[in-house]
């Protein structure tokens, strides 16, 4: 197997899996050390198209943190409307919802704790879609990839997650399994791999594979090493939208019998938002 990941955070955890994995991405001592007597806030806004296995439609978190505790309990607000408590503990509370959203458009968060009030603004980018490569696609040895999309409106970067898996004799005549999952940030709207990069040298017959992209358009600050966050006032942290328009699928090698994720690959791409 080929894993090639990003070493860079994530802000995408989701409402299932063990909560202190997902709070993994707290980022305090990494970028903010010198606030630590503030209160930290990670947030996010999520819309998703045609992948409820993976990701929940509409989706909206915050997660609030001070070391000491909170002598009375913090109150989120999206657009003035407040979120419900999902989670917590004598330092932290999650917030959460699940209601329906409209892209293209501006949001504001305040959380309200005991020391003051912090805020926060993004945008949740507008419609796009995948234009390379076609659902029809063929990877074989000698193709060189081409993704493209749209530019979306109000996107400051997009994060890429591309999945390849296929089955293959080797030079041998031995039959194995091979799996590459990449994920990285763009801040253009292309990323173009050359031949041979999913197909290593060993590989002698292809029977059948597929490949599948997924790009989220997003706002916020990018998340890159010595990133600073973008909510002020009684706080500190990363506020972040992401609108992902649907999954595109390609084959590898030849069309499979039946068009759908392994197991192995739906759990690599799970850990992706879990373990950070």
């Amino acid at each position: 197997m080929e894993v090639r990941k990003s070493p860079l955070p994530v802000f995408f955890p989701l409402p299932f899996g063990p909560r202190p994995a997902i709070y993994g991405l707290l980022l305090i001592s990494l970028f903010f050390s010198c606030q630590r007597e503030k209160v930290y806030i990670s947030a996010f806004i999520l819309r998703s198209v045609g992948a409820p296995w993976l990701y929940p439609s509409y989706y909206k978190e915050v997660y609030v943190h001070n070391k000491t505790g909170f002598s009375t309990i913090p109150t989120s607000l999206i657009n003035d409307t407040a979120l419900s408590i999902t989670d917590y503990h004598y330092n932290w509370y999650l917030f959460s919802d699940f209601n329906s959203l409209n892209i293209d458009q501006n949001y504001h968060l305040r959380v309200l704790h005991p020391n003051g009030e912090a805020i926060g603004k993004v945008y949740l980018p507008g419609e796009y879609e995948i234009l390379q490569p076609e659902s029809t696609y063929i990877l074989n040895r000698d193709s060189v990839l081409k993704i493209f999309w749209r530019k979306a409106n109000g996107a400051k970067f997009y994060w890429l997650d591309l999945s390849i898996e296929y089955d293959y004799d080797d030079t041998l005549g031995e039959w194995d399994d091979y799996e590459f999952w990449l994920d990285t940030i763009i801040f253009d709207t292309f990323c173009i791999f050359e031949k041979n990069r999913f197909i290593p040298f060993y590989v002698d017959t292809i029977y059948e594979g597929e490949g599948v992209i997924d790009i989220w358009a997003m706002d916020g600050p990018p998340i890159l090493p010595g990133s600073f966050g973008n909510i002020i006032g009684s706080g500190y942290g990363f506020f972040h939208t992401a609108y992902q328009p649907g999954l595109r699928y390609f084959f590898v090698g030849a069309p499979p019998k039946e068009r759908s994720l392994k197991p192995k690959g739906k759990l690599n791409r799970l850990r992706l938002f879990q373990n950070h």
